[in-house]
């Protein structure tokens, strides 16, 4: 929920500045205000170390940590840890190097520059090594002068032995400095040296919770040295100002703060220029919500919490992608493996596992209601069957169509006569030309009532997003008839009946009259209401339809999406099921992985877009400021 802030200016002596500061900290309820918005902060050089210093240990095996850190200094270690990874870093790149002259020499073999030197000085010749690419003599002979050694790397290596130094434009002269002795001899010296070191560095890990905490400290002190950076003096430095922000309910707590100093907090009026911070206080499921409402933006100091809406809406997206209750299963064995495994999770890291856990127990709800297992065909006669929603909605529409005698029932009834005297909506959806293949009615119903649960539900999405902020944006009011006339329009259109049709009971001619008249007036009503609350600008209010029919289609992503992580789990266990069974479990495995991991990242991108870009359109600000308060960070 978000609450409201209020400003207030803090003055007092200059004696007790930095005691306020402190117990302002420990209480964490003031956000102090920056005069100099534009400054920025600069991480000082001992936080940026310690902090390189963590991301070195993150990258070595755990220890069994150093439990007693009063005799531990972090300066000491985080410099010995710097200078032992610099030098294992220059040792890397000295390996690297002589890895590369290694290759680029062993294709000569075992030589001695010094033996080459003692040659070239008492036979008064000159020894070369070159190499070419190997189409240079395949037209010609090779001079007499080079003496061909080996064809390595893509390339021809030769030696040539000549009174005087030769010269070639068409080869390129390799010239060493070190022979391959040499050069194997320091290799292995840095080798050794190289894991004398990472064993050194190794042993730092036992310092990795002490250095959370000598992070942590540093922050804090740089948090309130920072703080008391915005203070402005008066009176020749006698008093010190300050402004800042409190939520509006914990005023009282102001005392907690003050104490005994002399320190007086009065409330000021904001200015049209302040930029307020936008204050959210959440527990349980609206803090999970407010996880995610913040990946995309902070609300402004002006908009509802959207926090639960995103929450309960995203899960119920990524239910629908995901589309599979067996897929749901395999979520929540890895959920309560995760909790067995870090029982002591705390934060964040706890919050995403309840967050997953939630999206476990959704994918296995939505995937029963649809009667959906590891792609599974499950029979007319299972039990499940008396779960499942969508063989509910799909007799319903049979009912209605046979009721009816409406083009669908007529259809059939011309492809299978033997349906003529069918009159149970059960039977007439079960039926399958051939024993035992799966029910064609009930799999064409299916796949049209899917296409219009998707519209269905972003209707709803939408019409209840243009609702939050009616009050402020009364042209809301038109759009919200507009989408309520389409969808009791269109199926009468189109002479198809939707779920207002065949469930609600409207009549499908009645309602699509009403329909068309609620779209004309929802649009007139929308454009005069917008003309009224913003003046001239209003006239182009009707250029928004289009805005409202594109996102209400972008719902369909919901049946697309699903429907492919159906068909791919279905044609896996088709192909399994002809294949030897070794080869078949095989394949299961490895493609249902394939297709829960694709699923998984379709269900979590899909299912924060339509909440951030479809439903935000009407009823999220957003730009907003964070309420950051001066507050001792703790370890989580």
């Amino acid at each position: 929920m978000r609450k409201d802030v209020k400003k207030f200016l803090f003055i007092g002596l200059e004696d007790d500045q930095g005691s306020f500061f402190e117990q302002a900290q420990a209480e964490g309820l003031i956000h102090f205000i920056d005069p100099h918005l534009s400054r920025r902060q600069e991480t000082p050089e001992e936080i940026q170390k310690v902090a390189a210093a963590i991301k070195i240990l993150r990258g070595l095996p755990p220890r069994e940590q150093e439990e007693n850190f009063s005799n531990l200094n972090e300066e000491k270690i985080v410099e010995e840890m710097m200078q032992l990874n610099a030098r294992k870093e220059s040792l890397l790149e000295e390996l690297r190097l002589l890895t590369l002259e290694l290759s680029r020499i062993e294709v000569f073999g075992h030589f001695s520059l010094a033996d080459i030197a003692y040659i070239e000085k008492k036979g008064r010749c000159k020894i070369q090594f070159f190499c070419t690419r190997p189409t240079l003599f395949a037209e010609e002979p090779e001079p007499d002068h080079f003496l061909f050694i080996a064809s390595e790397h893509g390339l021809n290596y030769y030696l040539s032995i000549h009174d005087s130094p030769v010269v070639d434009e068409r080869m390129i002269e390799m010239k060493f400095e070190h022979s391959m002795g040499s050069l194997k001899t320091r290799a292995a010296v840095v080798k050794k040296e190289f894991q004398q070191v990472e064993h050194k560095l190794k042993g730092y890990a036992k310092y990795n919770e002490f250095l959370h905490h000598a992070l942590i400290d540093q922050l804090n002190r740089s948090h309130l040295c920072h703080a008391q950076t915005y203070v402005q003096q008066a009176i020749g430095g006698a008093l010190f100002t300050v402004e800042g922000w409190m939520p509006a309910h914990q005023v009282g707590r102001l005392k907690e703060v003050i104490g005994n100093l002399a320190v007086h907090a009065e409330e000021i009026a904001i200015e049209p220029t302040d930029v307020i911070p936008t204050y959210l206080e959440n527990q349980g499921l609206s803090r999970l919500g407010e996880d995610l409402v913040h990946i995309y933006d902070t609300p402004s100091s002006t908009d509802k919490d959207p926090s639960l809406w995103v929450l309960y809406c995203f899960a119920l997206f990524f239910a629908f992608i995901i589309g599979d209750a067996g897929y749901g299963m395999i979520y929540l064995a890895l959920g309560l493996f995760l909790r067995y495994k870090y029982p002591n999770l705390k934060g964040l890291a706890k919050r995403v596992l309840n967050l997953f856990t939630m999206l476990c127990v959704g994918c296995i709800f939505w995937g029963t209601l649809m009667t959906s297992f590891f792609g599974m065909q499950i029979s007319m006669e299972n039990p499940l069957r008396k779960l499942s929603l969508v063989q509910w909605l799909a007799e319903k529409k049979a009912d209605y169509s046979l009721r009816h005698h409406d083009e669908l029932a007529q259809e059939w009834i011309e492809k299978y006569p033997v349906l003529k005297e069918v009159k149970d909506p059960h039977v007439f959806v079960s039926f399958s030309p051939d024993a035992g293949k799966n029910p064609m009615i009930l799999n064409r119903l299916t796949d049209n009532i899917m296409f219009e649960l998707a519209l269905f539900i972003g209707v709803v999405h939408l019409i209840l997003s243009l609702l939050r902020y009616v009050g402020r944006q009364w042209q809301n009011s038109g759009w919200v008839a507009f989408l309520v006339g389409a969808y009791l329009y269109f199926p009468s259109y189109l002479k198809t009946p939707s779920f207002l049709n065949f469930v609600g009971g409207i009549d499908l001619h009645k309602g699509g009259e009403v329909g068309f008249q609620l779209m004309l007036g929802g649009i007139g009503v929308a454009w005069v209401l917008s003309i009224i609350r913003h003046g001239w600008t209003g006239i182009f209010e009707v250029m928004i339809l289009i805005q409202v029919f594109a996102d209400t289609l972008s719902y369909l992503r919901l049946y697309a999406l699903g429907l492919a992580g159906a068909i791919v789990a279905s044609t896996i266990n088709e192909i399994a099921s002809s294949i030897p069974l070794i080869l078949g479990v095989l394949l299961i495995l490895v493609s249902h992985m394939i297709n829960i991991v694709l699923s998984t990242m379709s269900g979590i991108i899909h299912g924060l877009r339509l909440n951030f870009l479809e439903w935000y359109h009407y009823s999220f600000e957003g730009g907003g400021r964070k309420f950051q308060p001066l507050r001792l960070l703790k370890r989580e």
